[in-house]
């Protein structure tokens, strides 16, 4: 079996681990609702299991920007489940004031705007922005780069977040260069829509993946307090080990 289809494999057994935590997770219903840090882990752990279900699609048609799109925002997932686990509540105010900020600010846009809004609408929002700007007046954004540094052993893995922002996510020069096809002695250069994709991009693809989906797994278990379905991690996060050291080997030697 190549590397890359041992990552695949480890990356389905990695969401069926998530699945299973989440289907043998007993969280009673509080007075928070949906607020309740216990539930915002779970529904961060669905995210999770449908971005490793969506990567994985992906890669198995070797759609690699998209891929690694997604693989981005499963780093999320994984600093907003550590900040759940590290801060609990705190950072459930946290997590609610970034979204009243970026509500606020969504708000001031379109009045700055020259949309043309019915009465009715634009009465209900003038109302929503004067209770927010009230109730909501000194809110703060997070940002993935703050969300991570609650972890100091976290923090680092910022740099594959970076570096996946630039090479895919965003249509930077890096990520356009992708495409391009230069000049040879031989041969004019020009674009290329379906650029080769290598066996080492997928598996650090996937090892990205898995490392996240990893993560957010413990995270949720931890925050949760334990689940049946969390038992299989020990022996998950001893396999991502050692196919991570065999895939560093594999593309050290084949260089």
């Amino acid at each position: 079996m190549s590397i890359v289809a041992e990552w695949n494999r480890l990356a389905t057994d990695v969401r069926d681990v998530g699945l299973r935590i989440f289907e043998s997770a007993n969280v009673p219903r509080t007075h928070k609702g949906f607020g309740d840090e216990k539930v915002l882990a779970l529904m961060l752990l669905a995210r999770t299991v449908s971005n490793v279900k969506g990567a994985v699609l992906l890669l198995e048609a070797r759609r690699i920007v998209e891929a690694r799109t997604i693989t981005r925002c499963s780093f999320e997932n994984l600093y907003w489940t550590v900040g759940l686990a590290e801060e609990g509540e705190a950072f459930v105010h946290k997590m609610r004031d970034d979204e009243m900020t970026h509500r606020k600010a969504l708000g001031q846009s379109i009045f700055t705007t020259e949309i043309q809004l019915e009465e009715d609408i634009a009465s209900r929002l003038r109302n929503f922005m004067k209770g927010a700007n009230r109730q909501f007046a000194s809110t703060k954004t997070l940002s993935p780069k703050q969300v991570a540094e609650i972890r100091p052993d976290f923090e680092k893995t910022y740099i594959f977040y970076g570096h996946l922002s630039s090479d895919s996510a965003h249509p930077s020069v890096t990520a356009l260069n992708r495409y391009a096809v230069p000049d040879t002695q031989l041969e004019e250069g020009g674009i290329d829509v379906e650029p080769v994709v290598s066996e080492k991009e997928m598996a650090e693809t996937y090892e990205y993946l898995c490392m996240t989906a990893i993560g957010v797994c413990v995270a949720v278990n931890q925050v949760i307090g334990g689940t049946t379905g969390g038992s299989a991690l020990n022996d998950i996060a001893v396999r991502y080990t050692d196919l991570s050291n065999r895939t560093k080997a594999h593309f050290e030697t084949a260089s």
